[in-house]
């Protein structure tokens, strides 16, 4: 994956309302943050994990390497787990957004 372009915080935020919620705050019907008034999530929620997502596919982590990443921010960090498939279906949509974006 290196060589894609970089993926911004509030493209990572849209996918994650969409797609990977481990907290279980209620998201079902957005479709992007941008288009609301309000974030769907407090700003900051998931932005570490988000942030380190990103610098992962930038560095060419393997999918399976950021599932991995992700199921241990869920149970070391937040105590939590999301429901099963939920970090490949977030994972995948983040790779085929990075495809999208020109490198720099």
């Amino acid at each position: 994956m290196t060589g894609k372009g970089d993926i911004s915080l509030t493209q990572m935020r849209d996918l994650c309302a969409i797609h990977w919620n481990p907290i279980g705050m209620p998201m079902a019907n957005l479709v992007r943050s941008s288009e609301l008034r309000s974030r769907p999530l407090p700003e900051d929620e998931y932005d570490t994990y988000l942030l380190h997502v990103i610098r992962l596919v930038r560095d060419g982590a393997t999918p399976s390497q950021i599932v991995d990443y992700l199921s241990t921010a869920e149970k070391e960090y937040m105590g939590l787990t999301s429901p099963r498939g939920s970090k490949d279906i977030f994972v995948n949509a983040v790779f085929e957004l990075a495809e999208q974006i020109p490198t720099k």
